[in-house]
């Protein structure tokens, strides 16, 4: 009895040329599922890039109020009048010592 040889890289390389669409859905597939990785690892960078953002925005937020509120205890006129009296010896002029100037 003879032995017949069959050479396997031929056999499937002649396999792969007959069924070309079946190869190619494989790799369209292939190609698909990559995208479908990469799509999602860029999604979830992004939304924890958003969520830092965010995050920083809130801080951010919190400080513009602490600074207005000592924006405006700072620009109370009692304070000024207060500063003002004690640091420099300034006062209020009685009326008669007012002087009304105007632009003519």
């Amino acid at each position: 009895m003879r032995a017949i040889r069959i050479n396997l890289a031929k056999e499937i390389g002649q396999d792969l040329l007959r069924y070309k669409w079946l190869l190619l859905l494989a790799l369209c597939t292939l190609g698909s599922a990559l995208a479908v990785v990469v799509v999602t690892q860029e999604t979830r960078q992004f939304t924890s890039e958003y969520n830092e953002l965010m995050a920083e925005q809130d801080r951010l937020d919190i400080e513009w109020r602490h600074l207005l509120l000592e924006q405006n205890t700072l620009m109370e006129h009692s304070r000024i009048e207060a500063l003002a009296r004690d640091k420099l010896g300034m006062q209020r002029p009685a009326p008669a010592q007012e002087k009304l100037v105007t632009q003519g």
